[in-house]
């Protein structure tokens, strides 16, 4: 089914834009600084209410789980966040390593964000008010800018491996609650999104085998890295329009969307996606045929349903903008490896089969995984995406939204085991220490999926 969007003529955009006070950062300049202002979201068009179903009600259920853990027993206790003398939480203290401290807070305040945004939260579940869970929101975001290298403060991150999946998830989510930010802390906010976004115009996305088929990374697929390298980089693309680099940012996003799911066939693939063939995009391979992931050393299904291949169609058009075709390429591939594809056993484990088992939440790990077996929110996260936009056209005997009611059930029930909504039991479940910050990020995702959709349902666009 093909929707059309209403799309804002530019000149008006701009007249928009300029007028939006706290949408551009510059606002007691003269002459503001145009390549820095913020397309708005413009919350007032969504007023569509939710479908009532049994799957929007337990994704709702579990997203205000993981904001009653954040801002309770995850701040309060276990981060123990409190502001410092400049205002701003010291999170190069809570850990030594970059991901734990910027990543955690960034997912947490991404799952807060959304679920404020889109008129979920609820303080009779979390215990805790709109004006507090909002406050602790922006201070986290605001104290991940402030940390950034771009800025002239504590410079502790920046560059790093991981650091524009970081930059885009606290990116994303201060987008979302803009207009709540000082001016100091929407700078902040955007040199760290153009300093992470600029780093990779020079860059050519990585590949586990090159063209020739040899593996360049042994055991360890590039789909993950290519992907949240993508998302900083259409996101800067969408929330700046006007600066300079905006163009140039969309089409590195492009090539870096088709490279993190780039088959060995697709070097040979003559199919047209944003004015050139495939063959002429792609340098190397990030995925086996017909469509699963190699990372870790094994096959990992956990690869399969990264939730950084299902931003894109959100970004987009809460811009009111069609989404790139590169961002769904070769999903519905993806999808039909977990749900369709077959795995003899042996060479594979017991009992072999495919990765989605028909009547049960469990999935089937060919090859074992070292993140645990009892990870559902990831799948659920990718199930809901697969049937709200067509990518489980190729799935046989069931369709998305049937697994997505398994999945999204289980995490419920997972989270039901404890009173302060948090999900997982320890490593045994899931071995990541971000499990819980994580799990914000993915039910997250699934819900603004759901509820986005109801509002201004997603156009894909080819063209370049």
């Amino acid at each position: 089914m093909k929707y059309h969007l209403k799309v804002v003529p530019i000149i008006l955009l701009l007249i928009m834009v300029g007028n939006s006070g706290k949408s551009q950062i510059n606002s007691s300049s003269t002459k503001p600084d145009r390549s820095m202002m913020v397309m708005p979201i413009y919350w007032s068009k969504f007023q569509k209410k939710t479908p009532h179903n049994k799957l929007t009600t337990t994704v709702k259920a579990t997203l205000l789980n993981v904001n009653k853990f954040a801002l309770t027993a995850w701040y309060n206790d276990i981060k123990k966040y409190r502001p410092d003398s400049n205002g701003y939480l010291d999170l190069k203290s809570k850990s030594k390593i970059n991901e734990y401290r910027y990543r955690f807070p960034a997912s947490m305040s991404f799952g807060i964000a959304i679920a404020i945004k889109t008129g979920i939260y609820d303080p009779a579940i979390t215990g805790v008010s709109l004006r507090e869970a909002k406050d602790k929101a922006i201070l986290m975001l605001s104290s991940v800018a402030y940390d950034h290298k771009a800025n002239d403060h504590r410079k502790v991150w920046g560059g790093d491996w991981q650091a524009a999946h970081w930059a885009y998830d606290a990116g994303y989510a201060a987008w979302l609650l803009w207009d709540d930010f000082s001016e100091k802390d929407q700078a902040n906010i955007l040199k760290m999104i153009v300093s992470e976004a600029d780093r990779f115009l020079p860059t050519i996305p990585l590949y586990y085998k090159d063209s020739k088929g040899k593996v360049i990374f042994k055991g360890d697929s590039k789909i993950e890295e290519d992907a949240w390298n993508a998302e900083l980089l259409y996101l800067a693309a969408v929330m700046l329009p006007n600066h300079p680099h905006s163009g140039k940012w969309l089409h590195k996003a492009i090539e870096y969307l088709i490279a993190a799911t780039a088959l060995p066939s697709d070097l040979q693939n003559p199919r047209i996606i944003h004015g050139r063939p495939v063959s002429s995009w792609v340098q190397g391979s990030n995925m086996e045929e017909p469509g699963f992931v190699i990372n870790h050393g094994i096959i990992h299904p956990m690869y399969n349903a990264l939730a950084s291949m299902i931003n894109a169609p959100i970004v987009f058009s809460l811009a009111g903008r069609a989404t790139p075709e590169a961002a769904q390429f070769n999903l519905d591939k993806i999808y039909y490896s977990v749900t369709t594809h077959r795995f003899s056993s042996p060479p594979y484990k017991e009992p072999g089969g495919t990765m989605y088992r028909e009547g049960t939440a469990e999935v089937y790990y060919p090859e074992g995984s070292d993140w645990g077996v009892n990870v559902y929110d990831t799948y659920a996260n990718l199930d809901i995406a697969a049937f709200t936009y067509g990518w489980d056209r190729l799935a046989q005997n069931h369709k998305g939204e049937y697994w997505a009611k398994l999945h999204a059930d289980k995490v419920l029930e997972q989270q039901k085991r404890f009173a302060d909504g948090h999900t997982y039991a320890g490593d045994l479940e899931d071995s990541y220490p971000g499990r819980e910050e994580a799990i914000a990020t993915r039910m997250g995702a699934a819900w603004m999926t759901i509820w986005l959709q109801q509002q201004v349902p997603v156009v894909y666009d080819n063209k370049y």
